[in-house]
């Protein structure tokens, strides 16, 4: 009994540290998210107004925002990468600045995903977002400042740059034709930072994911599309749904060393 006892008490403190890890840690992501949205509402150019061409002028505020290095920074955990604050500090490399903007858009109400792209060996080449505000679909690179508008108005999603290979090729081909050999746009590797085989989650990655991406296919459901879970990409949303999820694993834990007793006595 009284190990039993021992291990409800434990199961409570634990459970009861967790949350208050996870409440602490939601509140200060929510501080950040806070942060970037006055720095969009005060310092971007464009006054948020959800209208087809906002997104354009914050990819283009990010690629100049700091340098193209990869940053260090961590949030507890280095695997979890840098915050958006630190990016936005520091600043970073595709992943990192995709990350940022995704942050960013995110802080205003706008929805979006991660896209990795991918060479045809399948190792990870590049970084960058599709932004899903309602209706509009289109992606945005803030390392090389890219956007794909289209001739008749709107912006090219990712389905429509992984199915026609040529929307990169021409972008690629004016904006150099504009800028010059010398700008960085011209340095983009085409052969192996291209759509073809971009996804916004890695299905390849195990037979599980092997398994739901042919689930997907099979009933006509594009899996290479599907948005991203933003907590995969934000570290302090990781920390706090993990240690919201512990927190009620161990407080189910508590309940149940609770009602052992009772079963035995009846």
């Amino acid at each position: 009994m009284k190990l039993l006892n021992g291990c409800r008490r434990l199961s409570v403190l634990t459970a009861g540290v967790l949350f208050a890890v996870s409440a602490g840690v939601y509140l200060s992501r929510q501080n950040d998210q806070a942060q970037l949205k006055t720095l969009v509402e005060t310092e971007i150019a464009t006054v948020p107004s959800k209208n087809s061409h906002f997104f354009a002028a914050l990819n283009h505020w990010i690629y100049l925002n700091k340098g193209f290095k990869k940053n260090h920074g961590y949030f507890w955990l280095p695997q979890l990468g840098p915050t958006p604050i630190q990016v936005l500090q520091d600043g970073g490399d595709c992943a990192d600045k995709s990350r940022l903007l995704m942050a960013m858009l995110d802080s205003v109400g706008i929805d979006s995903t991660l896209i990795m792209l991918y060479d045809a060996n399948g190792n990870p080449t590049h970084t960058v977002v599709e932004i899903r505000d309602g209706r509009q679909l289109a992606v945005a690179d803030p390392v090389y400042d890219l956007t794909f508008p289209k001739p008749q108005g709107g912006y090219y999603s990712l389905s429509e740059m992984r199915a026609n290979p040529e929307i990169l090729t021409h972008r690629l081909d004016a904006l150099v034709a504009l800028n010059g050999s010398e700008n960085k746009i011209a340095h983009y590797k085409r052969d192996i930072e291209n759509y073809r085989f971009a996804t916004t989650i890695n299905w390849d990655k195990n037979r599980l994911l092997k398994t739901i991406a042919d689930y997907l296919q099979n009933r006509g459901i594009e899996p290479q599309t599907l948005r991203r879970p933003h907590l995969l990409d934000d570290p302090k949303l990781m920390i706090a749904c993990l240690s919201f999820a512990g927190g009620m694993g161990f407080g189910f834990l508590a309940f149940f060393f609770q009602a052992l007793p009772a079963r035995r006595r009846s």
